[in-house]
C-alpha cells in the first residue's frame, strides 16, 4: 500500500476507534459509575480542608 494511503486509512481508523469509545461510554452511563465510585472519596478530601464560614 503505498505511503499517501496510509495516512488517511490511520486518521479514520483512529476516528472510528474514538467513537466506538466515547459512544459505549456514553451507552453504559459509564461516566457516571466512575463518578459514583470516586464520590465517597472526594467528600471526604473536601471534609478535611479549613473553610472560611462568613455570615
Amino acid at each position: 500500500m503505498p505511503k499517501f494511503m496510509k495516512i488517511p486509512l490511520i486518521a479514520l481508523l483512529s476516528v472510528l476507534a474514538f467513537f466506538v469509545v466515547t459512544f459505549t461510554i456514553y451507552f453504559f452511563n459509564l461516566d457516571m459509575k466512575a463518578t459514583s465510585l470516586l464520590a465517597p472519596l472526594l467528600e471526604k478530601w473536601y471534609d478535611r480542608i479549613e473553610h472560611k464560614q462568613y455570615i
